[in-house]
């Protein structure tokens, strides 16, 4: 039926057809909508693991809540209404691991404390100003190819191991480095989490959709009854008063640099290899040697740096392409209206802060250590027999963890690759030796289709994030 008639005979139906190209892709409104809808429900856990991971860093968990809210909406609406993309843009675990555990928590030099959650905000707005500058004049593919593919690969495995320690440690199985007492009278909890982790992989095995939000839904509840701690609201006008524009430059110098960097490189690693991979994934274009092409490409880059200035002034980490939208493409989404559904859906979303600030760490924990093993997939795409890849990719992988630092790992893979190209009289092009693509795949990602379907069969990307769409 049609929606509306104008004096040319032209439904508001048509309107919004001809405007997001659906027909022209092969799609109609109500799969848009409904992909956007799929693209959503994939990504709701971030509501519920976010804030329990930046509320560690001393962040008011329901703040961070609308302002993940916030700085998911706003780069999606830019995504899907200036670029026509089937994209959502979405905070990475890793990064947000990275802000709380490698930042504010960690000491800094001689014991001194690391920085405040204020600073660390500052430096996530400093990373998406300096994004958004390599969008729009189009340096981020350049810069892109000075990073070996090795490193790239390392880092999504070694932040998948910092995510895991994370986990255990927030479900208390870990403490200090030691397995904690599993009958001491609270330890009820982290069996509750263990088999909150078991629940979850059962359900993931068998692409039950929603896996990981009844899980953690499922977790939560326990903890809540066991400990007689229900939510006391559940809804609630969206508050950003603890954390609107509570960024800070002050005492930032030379020492936030890495900090900054690393927030900039992790995040181009992640929206580079999406974009290529999503958008082969949805038809718009045909290989990787196509990637230059991305109709509206350089939208999705820029919705993630505006995204990030967002997150900065309101209390998030910084924003990518979520690949979890991946969900949505398989059901059909293929234009902006995907985008703009999951957007309108986080909007609304604003108004459960308080209920998904509410939900324990021993519920979110099984989430971080799931995401971390499925990023080991990784590890068979690093060629191992060669040692000017292998030492610099054990060194980005095994730093992460131990250090609870991403940037720790990162730079000391970047310096050791460059350093082991010197020492062996290499030159450029064996100084940063991509990997021999394998049948079927090709260039910096490979071919966009298998990486898509291998990610989807259980692997991760760089943020933490790229399961089944089934298993989410």
């Amino acid at each position: 039926m049609p929606l509306h008639l104008d004096s040319e005979g032209v439904t508001s139906r048509d309107r919004i057809d001809n405007f997001f190209r659906i027909s022209e892709r092969g799609s109609t409104i109500g799969t848009e909508i409904r992909a956007g809808l799929s693209s959503f429900l994939t990504l709701s856990y971030m509501l519920l693991v976010n804030p329990q991971v930046m509320g560690a860093a001393g962040i008011d968990p329901s703040d961070v809540v609308t302002a993940t809210c916030l700085s998911c909406a706003i780069p999606t609406i830019i995504v899907g209404l200036f670029g026509n993309l089937p994209f959502v843009m979405a905070p990475g675990l890793g990064l947000s691991a990275y802000f709380t555990y490698g930042l504010v928590l960690k000491p800094g030099a001689g014991g001194a404390p690391g920085m405040t959650w204020e600073q660390a905000l500052g430096c996530v707005f400093i990373s998406g100003a300096i994004m958004l500058l390599l969008s729009v004049t189009f340096l981020v593919e350049r810069a892109m190819v000075l990073v070996p593919s090795y490193v790239k690969l390392s880092t999504i495995i070694g932040i998948g191991m910092l995510l895991a320690c994370i986990g255990f440690e927030q479900m208390g199985l870990v403490v200090h480095g030691e397995i904690n007492d599993l009958f001491a009278p609270l330890s009820w909890i982290i069996w509750a989490s263990l088999a909150g982790l078991i629940f979850i992989g059962a359900l993931t095995h068998f692409d039950v959709k929603g896996a990981i939000l009844m899980g953690v839904v499922s977790v939560s509840i326990v903890v809540w009854g066991g400990l007689g701690a229900w939510p006391t609201q559940i809804v609630e006008l969206p508050d950003l008063s603890k954390t609107w524009m509570m960024l800070s430059f002050k005492g930032l110098d030379i020492n936030a640099i890495p900090a900054v960097l690393t927030f900039l490189l992790v995040a181009l690693f992640d929206c580079s290899g999406c974009l290529i991979g999503l958008s082969m994934k949805a038809g718009l274009i045909r290989s990787v040697g196509d990637a230059g092409n991305v109709p509206g490409g350089v939208w999705a880059l820029i919705a993630s740096s505006v995204g990030t200035m967002i997150a900065a002034v309101t209390g998030c980490s910084p924003i990518i392409i979520a690949v979890e939208c991946t969900a949505g493409i398989l059901d059909g989404g293929r234009t902006g209206l995907t985008a703009l559904t999951a957007a309108a859906l986080f909007l609304l979303s604003l108004f459960f802060a308080p209920l998904f600030g509410a939900v324990p760490a021993a519920a979110s924990a099984p989430v971080l250590i799931l995401i971390g093993s499925m990023m080991m997939r990784e590890v068979g795409e690093i060629d191992w027999s060669q040692t000017r890849v292998a030492l610099p990719s054990f060194l980005t992988i095994a730093l992460m963890p131990m250090s609870h630092s991403i940037s720790n790992g990162v730079w000391f893979g970047l310096g050791s690759a460059i350093a082991l190209g010197i020492a062996t009289h290499d030159g450029w092009k064996k100084l940063f030796p991509e990997q021999v693509p394998a049948q079927g795949q090709g260039g910096l990602w490979g071919d966009g289709d298998d990486e898509i379907d291998t990610l989807l069969d259980g692997a991760s990307r760089s943020q933490g994030r790229a399961l089944r769409p089934g298993g989410l």
